[in-house]
């Protein structure tokens, strides 16, 4: 067949004109060759937030037929370095052996430090979005990579403290649940964070990581009515058992007596409030609507990280009626759950649907009706003289029919009855049951056959009931008997129910229960009949329930149940009461070096030496862990000799298995009714008190006052402001000039932090710090200020002058401080021999070979270390026999003893000291000139004080960064 000319250029045209279009449209996604997305998340698929936040992420790539992958961490039930290292080596295959990726998503904190430790290694170039990050630190670090942006998980503590406040309006104190996952230290520092917007509200932690759940179950219980629990972490308790986070919830509420508040997901239904919680389905779709940015030719770098989460409210709404919590109260836009709902808000629209048509079917029925009405007028004469014949057989065929069903019902009666002796008889053989009758008016009782079995002594199964009960049971028992069917005959009682002892012989006691009621015989004849059932092992279990209920299951110690039981007893009387909180010092020790077997055996022995040496009037009991509660009921006249007596006891080892303990206690003591008259307050003054003790030294007793509580409180509060502080990068940093003895140059600067908009002074921020374990994050916050400032100086071309840091003891716990002082010296492409690390005595005094390694580490970096504060401690000089530190800084209160013309030799011998073992000497605090004219003549190196200049800003150190001191102007 011929095509024209014609014909032929239009087709053509057409299909030119199909491509240009096809070519023409589409975004630039669709231009890529099967886009590839790998998502790593820190857990597994069951973890609660993983399938929303996958659900997310698919709402965003989906549209674009983009394929994710997905690998899951599951740290939460192996966070093990070899289990790191096993998915590094996992990974690293399948990405060797795949088509590569186009864009790297990291689920939670995990897999964010997964993906920026391996960065290089893994996922070179590749841009890398972040989000359920709650470690606002890590995520703000990792976004400084230009490679790296996301959105952070800001978990709403303040949202949900103020929405229960709004619930209860008497709260005190705010309580979090957590643990030690890196999830939980990220959750501590934000829950913590929210301190200074509520500094009327006390915030405490539970850490679960810290209790098996059977001591957790023990101090939920206590947590009273004034508090607001949060719950953010709870998976592996102190014994390694794990808990999803729906059984943890459904733990935590059982286990309250108040609401509980879920700022993250999961739990909800279980028996918690619920609360403000993060949707991380719509923190996934964010996080894939950043890749498609980036797919699409949007620079990485230019996509800032999104620091708010995306929330909405859930409520159980069984628990709020639980807690008489006003509906009208919760958030319009809250999702409730458990909320019954009535069949027709159910099937409204089906209702609605059903109804309509019904009135549609009446009208046509209507109509049909009346066209009928016509026609069944004319068959009704017809159909009434059809059914008086058809009345007749059908009377007959009725009479039939009832015999048959007359019969069988007869017989299946019969079987009935039949299979219900079965039943009967198998129900009170297997229970341990017999079945009684007795008559009032004739006295006869009767009993089923087997009731000789249950006794276990012989009985008839037809008596006098006065003859039987005579034979087994003394007049007191026989009395209560009476008393009890008496009040069920005037009705006092619904039921005869009672349980009483029987003597079953060898010592051994039988509990019988006997339930029964009331029917009608012959001639009014009233009748009592029942069941009477062996309880023996249902009382035992009762008792020993009630023992464990009242009673410590270590040592056999009242619990702290019965301890407040009997407290509130006491104070009830209004008689002046003495309680001792003790807890035995250094104890963590023994289990960690002998195991908690050992631990356990030290907490019986204790236990059984307190409770045999106890003054007379005094209650002791176990706490918890190796805290023991004392109440003394006879004043405090004598409570300093009890007291005495007791430390006495425990001034000599005491031996277990051939095994010496050296056991010291701590005690916080407090009275009442001059202390509190309100049991739970003087728990918490004697705690207080017993605080302070161990803050000063242990081994010693302390009562509680006053200012005890205004310190803790200014603690709690200079606390809050420091990690508000940490958390808003409000530390900054102060720098001293060392100056050259002899040349008058500044040769380094003493880095110095301060806090923004708070007068509090270093030495008081710095314990506190010390004491919260705060030191570790301000010690990190310093390094990276100092090395910032080191490489700002050598960007605007000064010479190169070190900075030291002061680094704290408790630092040494720091673990991965080594790596991330690496990390930051090679971020800013600084050397190590411009930073210098202080240290001082203190750190030395625990796990000394550790110490020295880490000090060789450091030394290995270029870094110098000087040891401050020289002259303070007991054996200073010792020390720089051993330690690899270069520079000795002598401490203001050594040359204000020495520095005078009588007394110079102390400091020419010191300084010659150092000089002979290669160190170099630098005086602090030097304020007189005569003062730098005696550290001269004595040959010290570095004069660091006011009389040369006070800590200043960078910028004003910049203006004498050159200066020469001895230079006059």
């Amino acid at each position: 067949m011929r095509i024209s000319r014609r014909n032929l250029m239009t087709k053509i045209t057409i299909i030119l004109a199909l491509v240009c279009f096809t070519m023409g449209t589409g975004s630039s996604i669709y231009a890529q060759d099967d886009p590839r997305v790998l998502f790593i998340s820190s857990y597994s698929q069951s973890y609660n937030s993983v399938p929303d936040q996958i659900e997310g992420i698919h709402e965003a790539l989906d549209p674009y037929h983009i394929q994710l992958d997905i690998e899951y961490m599951d740290t939460k039930r192996f966070d093990t370095p070899e289990h790191i290292d096993n998915f590094y080596s996992s990974l690293q295959y399948k990405l060797k052996a795949l088509d590569p990726y186009d864009a790297i998503i990291v689920g939670d904190d995990q897999a964010l430090e997964f993906a920026t430790t391996y960065q290089k290694d893994l996922f070179a170039g590749l841009p890398i979005i972040f989000l359920g990050i709650n470690d606002v630190n890590r995520a703000e670090k990792a976004a400084q990579n230009k490679y790296i942006t996301g959105v952070i998980e800001i978990t709403p503590y303040k949202e949900n403290i103020e929405l229960a406040l709004k619930f209860n309006s008497n709260v005190k104190r705010v309580i979090g649940i957590l643990d030690n996952s890196i999830t939980g230290a990220g959750h501590k520092d934000q829950f913590y964070g929210a301190v200074g917007y509520y500094p009327s509200l006390r915030f405490e932690d539970i850490n679960t990581s810290e209790y098996t759940f059977e001591e957790l179950a023990e101090i939920l219980r206590g947590i009273q009515d004034d508090s607001i629990i949060l719950y953010l972490d709870m998976h592996h308790d102190k014994a390694g058992e794990f808990k999803t986070i729906e059984e943890a919830a459904a733990f935590i509420g059982e286990n309250t007596h108040v609401p509980v508040y879920r700022p993250s997901i999961g739990g909800v239904g279980e028996g918690i409030v619920g609360g403000i919680q993060i949707s991380y389905q719509e923190s996934g779709k964010i996080a894939g609507d950043m890749v498609l940015q980036v797919l699409e030719g949007t620079p990485i770098e230019t996509i800032s990280m999104i620091d708010k989460s995306p929330y909405y409210p859930i409520f159980d709404y069984k628990v709020l009626q639980k807690f008489n919590i006003d509906k009208g109260m919760v958030p319009p836009d809250s999702v409730l759950i458990n909320k019954e709902v009535s069949y027709f808000e159910e099937h409204l629209y089906f209702i609605l649907g059903v109804f309509a048509v019904l009135i549609v079917m009446l009208i046509i029925s209507t109509l049909l009706g009346l066209d009928n009405l016509r026609h069944r007028t004319m068959q009704r004469k017809l159909k009434e003289s059809n059914e008086e014949l058809s009345a007749t057989y059908e009377e007959l065929a009725a009479t039939e029919e009832e015999l048959r069903f007359q019969y069988k019902v007869t017989e299946e009666n019969a079987q009935r009855s039949e299979l219900l002796k079965q039943k009967y008889e198998h129900a009170i053989n297997s229970t341990n049951s017999v079945v009684w009758e007795v008559s009032l008016q004739t006295r006869k009782v009767y009993f089923s056959e087997n009731i000789n079995s249950l006794l276990s002594l012989p009985l008839h199964s037809i008596g006098n009931i006065d003859q039987v009960l005579r034979s087994f049971f003394d007049e007191e028992i026989i009395r209560e008997l009476e008393e009890e069917t008496q009040a069920y005959l005037s009705k006092k009682k619904s039921e005869i129910n009672i349980q009483i002892p029987l003597d079953a012989g060898d010592n051994q006691t039988k509990w019988l229960k006997i339930q029964g009621k009331a029917k009608s015989g012959d001639q009014e004849e009233v009748l009592l009949y029942g069941i009477l059932t062996d309880v023996t092992q249902t009382k035992l279990q009762e008792e020993y329930i009630d023992q464990l209920a009242h009673n410590d299951y270590l040592t056999g110690l009242p619990n702290r149940m019965s301890f407040m039981n009997k407290l509130m007893e006491e104070t009830q009387k209004g008689n002046p009461l003495i309680i001792i909180f003790m807890d035995i010092d250094n104890f963590k020790e023994i289990n960690d070096t002998l195991g908690h077997v050992w631990g356990d055996k030290v907490l019986r022995a204790v236990a059984q030496i307190l409770s045999g040496n106890a003054c007379q009037g005094m209650f002791v009991s176990r706490f918890g862990g190796d805290e023991f509660l004392v109440l003394a009921t006879n004043g405090s006249g004598i409570i300093e000799g009890c007291i005495k007596q007791i430390r006495e006891v425990f001034a000599e080892p005491i031996l277990i298995d051939n095994t010496e303990f050296s056991i010291k206690f701590s005690m916080g003591i407090t009275r009442f009714p001059e202390d509190s008259t309100d049991i739970h307050q003087l728990i918490m003054n004697a705690d207080t008190a017993l605080y302070h003790v161990k803050r000063n030294g242990k081994n010693n007793y302390m009562f509680y006052n006053q200012e005890m509580q205004k310190e803790l409180r200014n603690k709690a509060e200079i606390e809050g402001i420091l990690r508000k502080s940490l958390q808003d990068d409000s530390i900054y940093l102060l720098y001293q000039p060392q100056v050259n003895v002899k040349t008058g140059e500044v040769e380094g600067f003493e880095a110095l932090a301060r806090l923004k908009d708070h007068a509090i002074p270093p030495n008081v921020f710095i314990q506190i710090a010390e004491e919260s374990d705060l030191i570790c994050q301000i010690g990190r916050a310093v390094t990276i200020k100092a090395i910032q400032q080191l490489a700002s100086w050598r960007d605007k071309g000064y010479p190169r002058k070190p900075i030291s840091i002061n680094f704290s003891s408790k630092q040494m716990r720091d673990k991965d401080y080594l790596v991330f002082l690496v990390q930051t010296l090679k971020e800013y492409n600084l050397d190590g021999r411009y930073l210098e690390i202080e240290i001082t005595e203190s750190i030395l005094l625990e796990e000394t070979a550790l110490t020295l390694e880490f000090l060789e580490q450091v030394k290995s970096l270029g870094i110098s270390i000087a040891l401050d504060d020289f002259g303070t401690g007991f054996s200073s000089i010792n020390y720089l026999t051993y330690i690899p530190v270069d520079k000795v800084k002598l401490d203001k209160s050594l040359c204000d003893k020495f520095l005078n013309s009588d007394n110079t030799r102390v400091i020419d011998s010191i300084i010659a000291l150092a000089h002979g073992l290669n160190l170099v000497i630098t005086a602090e605090g030097i304020e007189e000139p005569w003062q730098y004219a005696q550290l001269k003549a004595s040959g010290c190196d570095t004069i660091q004080g006011y009389l040369f200049s006070k800590p200043l800003e960078a910028d004003s150190a910049e203006e004498i960064y050159d200066k020469n001191f001895l230079q006059v102007d």
